[in-house]
């Protein structure tokens, strides 16, 4: 069901219910006056016969009608009972038998009674008192009563006017809730149309009403969410036109490579020389697919990173003992500076990987017969894992976008390494996923330091 119609059913159910109560107790209230009016006109009533009697004694007569009659309209009746209920005088109009059942009769015996009581052969609704009264010197009961006719039907009139009110009041509110919801409603239909033909390529903001309301609120939330999707659609544009791009150039030198091989005369050296250059774009290759894979899946190869304890120094350690050939073969040596024994939280093979990243980064520009240094401090709930070169750093304008995918310091110089401008992204991916970060700054003295700060296990020493 529509929220507009469940908002004015909800408006036309709340305005029922209030309505009903309140008639309810509105038209018992009024039946509760007007019986109160009837019961004050029968004591007095009551009050002037019972001085008739007192003064009139033996020639009191209820029946006489007339001026000199004791009661004169028909509106009113009266009797007197004796104690066992017997008629003693009565009114035309009261008839021979009690009009009042027998408790209430033994009731008015000793105080005054008001019950309800049905009169005459048409069994007329009447109002009638009970109360003690002494006629000639013996106790009696007075009973007077008073048609409820009007009262009756002043009192119907009441309820009808409530029933028919309070059934206008729930149209209006229906009508009114549905008009209301509706009208609430309309910026967010006028929203929800201009999402609907919004597609890939079209993200533009939608049409906020400047009401400062929830609609509005929730206008500027859809709005902001259409930006992180226009950023996160241009970002994966960007890295598919990367991608495309890194995977082109290798590509084209793999190809141009094998079309030399494979034309007629070539030399066994030259041969050999082509399939070298071969394996190498496509040891490129493989590593670039490896990376974008790896980035594809934000750093966590498709499942959720593991919470496992990793000790830090043999992490350091397992790194120094893969990259301890090729430093030597580079001539660069590979120092790690004493650090207590530290503890992280996350998954070893992925911070394994990332700090390879970061000393394969270093080696890439470590000159010849200098030193690469892997640290690792603890501070503030975090531990640092830094890795310094003596290269020649990396410009200060590189420096806030070195982590980011497919940007080199220098072009020409990391591709003769083979680089892909990946690693250091990978470095940033796998940081977050661990619920850490990724730094790079140029060191005082020369060469470039980068950071690895991840959280800190509970077993850490500091």
């Amino acid at each position: 069901m529509p929220i507009r119609a469940r908002l004015a059913l909800a408006a036309a159910a709340i305005t029922l219910l209030l309505a009903g109560v309140g008639g309810v107790l509105f038209v018992r209230s009024f039946r509760s006056g007007q019986v109160d009016s009837v019961d004050r006109g029968l004591a007095n009533e009551a009050d002037t016969l019972q001085r008739q009697v007192r003064a009139q004694g033996a020639s009191f007569d209820l029946s006489r009608r007339g001026p000199l009659g004791s009661v004169a309209t028909g509106e009113v009746v009266a009797q007197i009972l004796d104690a066992n209920g017997r008629v003693v005088d009565a009114t035309r109009e009261a008839g021979p038998r009690a009009v009042v059942r027998e408790d209430v009769l033994r009731d008015a015996t000793a105080r005054r009674t008001f019950t309800d009581a049905r009169i005459g052969r048409e069994g007329e609704r009447f109002r009638v008192l009970a109360e003690p009264s002494s006629a000639h010197g013996v106790g009696r009961v007075l009973v007077i009563g008073a048609s409820r006719e009007e009262t009756d039907a002043a009192i119907g009139r009441v309820r009808d006017g409530v029933v028919i009110g309070g059934l206008a009041a729930v149209l209006v509110a229906g009508v009114g809730g549905w008009w209301l919801a509706g009208a609430a409603l309309r910026p967010v239909d006028r929203m929800r149309r201009e999402a609907s033909v919004r597609s890939a390529r079209d993200m533009t903001a939608l049409p906020v009403p400047e009401t400062h309301d929830e609609v509005a609120a929730l206008g500027a939330t859809m709005n902001e969410l259409l930006a992180r999707l226009r950023s996160t659609l241009q970002r994966q544009r960007d890295f598919i036109a990367d991608a495309g791009h890194e995977l082109r150039t290798p590509l084209a030198v793999l190809i141009a490579e094998l079309e030399l091989a494979g034309r007629p005369g070539r030399t066994p050296d030259e041969l050999r020389d082509a399939i070298q250059h071969a394996t190498f774009e496509t040891e490129r290759l493989a590593r670039l697919a490896d990376q974008l894979l790896f980035l594809a899946t934000d750093g966590s190869e498709g499942t959720s990173i593991r919470s496992d304890p990793v000790s830090v120094d043999n992490l350091v350690d397992r790194v120094l003992q893969s990259f301890s050939a090729r430093a030597a073969q580079e001539h660069v040596r590979l120092a790690t500076v004493p650090s207590p024994a530290l503890t992280v939280a996350g998954d070893e093979d992925l911070l394994r990987r990332a700090v390879d990243n970061l000393v394969d980064n270093a080696l890439r520009y470590a000159p010849s017969g200098s030193e690469i240094e892997i640290s690792a401090t603890a501070a503030n709930g975090t531990v640092q894992i830094a890795v310094r070169d003596h290269g020649p750093g990396f410009p200060e304008e590189f420096l806030p976008d070195a982590f980011e995918r497919f940007r080199r310091a220098d072009g020409a110089r990391s591709r003769a390494a083979g680089g892909t401008g990946l690693g250091l992204a990978i470095v940033r991916s796998v940081a977050e996923a661990h619920g850490g970060s990724a730094d790079a700054r140029n060191a005082g003295d020369g060469g470039a330091v980068l950071t690895l700060t991840l959280p800190a296990s509970s077993s850490s020493s500091h």
